[in-house]
């Protein structure tokens, strides 16, 4: 089913059709049919288990507790082995979307948001399991100590490890073979103790204000996927390929990471900054770049040496590759970011020795904004001279860039495309646009991809390997992309004439909508529907807040038209 809506756009827009209007509670995702298959799929798989585990389960301790002279609690003791299976399998679907170089996210063409919103909910419903396993447990230790009260009968099984007779492990074997298998109870606390931290930091209210915490307690992880299967030896092979995908993953980010990059930061004006860094060109090698919108994680030593952020780029990779010559090593790109501002329900200077921790404020003060000609161009200056004195402000600094991360996304392949975004979420917009702008120029040197693998150039014929993008329809033979809107939603103090719309593309179209200071906000619906009037397959693409974002996507199912929300987490 994956792959069917992987490479069938219709089937695709058939899974996203919405069978619910409201968001869902807690995961704050809209219920599709793809999301009801997901779900039938999961329970499926927990059916097969437990009807698989539970006759063997239940059997095998009985059994054995009855041949001991235990009558009381043999049932109860199978279902916290059962319960612990199923941890394992949901352990290791919690571990398959994590990875950023993930082979499923890019065959299967799923949104880092996807992933994630999977890996959360399987994440929420293992800690659940776990706590089921936990209480379990206990309620069977005090069944069993009450019932041998009752009987005075000898100890059959050892309450540390019950998977085991009591002459088995210690106290009832004082072996260092008995002492290992008594330690199931403190791996198993161990775990649920890292668990249980992780639980809490993923609480809104924690990540979205400290997300170093949330993000470093995740990492304890690593421990307790160890300790993890010390507990329980079935752990690994239900985690291990999801820990191959990870550590394989985290060694390419590792390499990426490891060279340094001298790039320019410049300030561009009203608390608005660009930073330009050369991107080794082996970086896109083998990468198809279809998708216009790309993401890189950052990493400056400058102003955390722990913190890595992501931004989207603003450069459209595939133009650049193309239009670059071979023997060109790296490839300029491009992001814009602004500085942070304080909570208006913040008090007056908490917030400012908070800002200036922030990293995006330690990466901006770099910069001496003194110099920057922050009023707008006007009758003081030509254009030509504004702006040098504009980009006057700039300092070299070296960085660290993982990625390209790219978003699954085709707007060359309806006529009409819409950016509704707000304050810096105008960077995949910039992309988008930058797409439509190259759109001639990819058309016309864009390899053609044949059906052995080659790619020709105005006929002349260049080996290349196979690869997922041989056996997908070249973008020129779908493009009937012919207009590009981009609805830019910006408060009045915050907005600047950015210097990447002065063309005269036909069909692109960019509308400045001032907020702040009594004025009103977008009226998406409306606003969708006046461009896209004209008829035509219309795609949106939103990016802001997570209230601009919910908002939009409302706007869009209200106007029925294709869109992504461009979420982080």
């Amino acid at each position: 089913m994956l792959a069917l809506r992987a490479f069938h756009p219709s089937i695709r827009r058939g899974l996203h059709k919405q069978l619910y209007t409201n968001q869902l509670p807690i995961v704050r995702k809209s219920l599709t049919i793809s999301g009801v298959l997901v779900i039938f799929w999961v329970l499926s798989l927990y059916g097969i288990l437990v009807g698989i585990w539970w006759l063997r389960l239940q059997g095998y301790f009985v059994t054995r507790g009855e041949q001991g002279g235990m009558m009381n609690g043999n049932r109860r003791v199978a279902a916290v082995a059962l319960t612990g299976h199923v941890c394992d399998v949901t352990m290791g679907m919690v571990l398959l979307p994590v990875a950023r170089n993930s082979a499923l996210s890019s065959f299967f063409r799923l949104s880092a948001s996807t992933t994630y919103a999977f890996h959360m909910i399987q994440a929420y419903v293992l800690f659940a399991l776990v706590v089921i396993h936990g209480l379990l447990y206990a309620s069977w230790v005090a069944a069993y100590n009450h019932a041998r009260n009752l009987t005075r009968s000898p100890a059959v099984f050892p309450v540390l490890n019950p998977t085991y007779l009591y002459h088995e492990v210690w106290p009832g074997n004082t072996s260092s073979l008995g002492i290992w298998r008594a330690s199931l109870i403190f791996t198993g606390l161990t775990t649920t103790l890292i668990m249980l931290a992780v639980f809490i930091t993923t609480f809104p209210v924690i990540r979205r204000k400290h997300f170093n915490v949330f993000y470093f307690t995740h990492l304890l992880m690593i421990i307790a996927v160890v300790v993890i299967c010390l507990h329980a030896s079935t752990m690994f092979y239900c985690t291990a390929p999801g820990l191959a995908m990870w550590i394989l993953d985290w060694s390419m980010r590792i390499y990426e990471l490891s060279r340094k990059m001298d790039s320019t930061l410049v300030a561009v004006g009203k608390g608005w900054f660009c930073l330009t860094v050369p991107l080794p060109r082996k970086r896109l090698k083998g990468c198809a770049c279809h998708s216009p919108l790309a993401h890189f994680h950052i990493h400056h030593t400058e102003s955390s040496i722990r913190e890595i952020h992501p931004f989207t780029t603003i450069t459209h990779l595939a133009s650049q590759k193309i239009s670059s010559s071979d023997s060109d090593k790296d490839i300029m790109i491009q992001f814009l970011f602004r500085k942070s501002k304080a909570s208006r329900s913040s008090t007056e200077k908490s917030p400012e020795r908070r800002l200036k921790r922030e990293w995006t404020n330690k990466l901006a003060d770099l910069v001496d904004e003194a110099a920057t000609d922050l009023s707008p161009p006007s009758e003081k200056a030509e254009e030509s001279d504004s702006q040098r004195q504009r980009l006057s402000a700039q300092y070299q600094t070296t960085l660290r860039l993982e990625g390209p991360y790219f978003t699954p996304a085709n707007p060359a392949s309806y006529e009409t495309v819409i950016c509704l975004v707000a304050g810096t979420g105008v960077s995949g917009a910039i992309a988008i646009a930058a797409a439509f702008r190259q759109q001639p120029m990819i058309e016309a040197l864009e390899p053609e991809t044949t059906l052995f693998g080659q790619e020709k150039i105005h006929g002349a014929p260049l080996e290349r390997n196979f690869s997922i993008s041989s056996f997908l329809a070249p973008s020129r033979a779908t493009s009937i992309w012919k207009r590009c809107v981009v609805v830019w939603s910006v408060r009045e103090a915050d907005y600047i004439d950015l210097p990447f719309w002065h063309d005269t593309t036909p069909g692109l179209e960019v509308r400045s909508f001032l907020t702040g200071k009594g004025r009103g906000r977008v009226n998406m619906e409306k606003t969708i529907g006046s461009i896209k009037e004209n008829g035509g397959r219309t795609w949106v693409y939103i990016s802001g807040p997570n209230p601009f974002i919910e908002a939009g996507e409302k706007a869009c199912r209200q106007s029925g038209v294709d869109f992504f929300g461009a979420r982080w987490a």
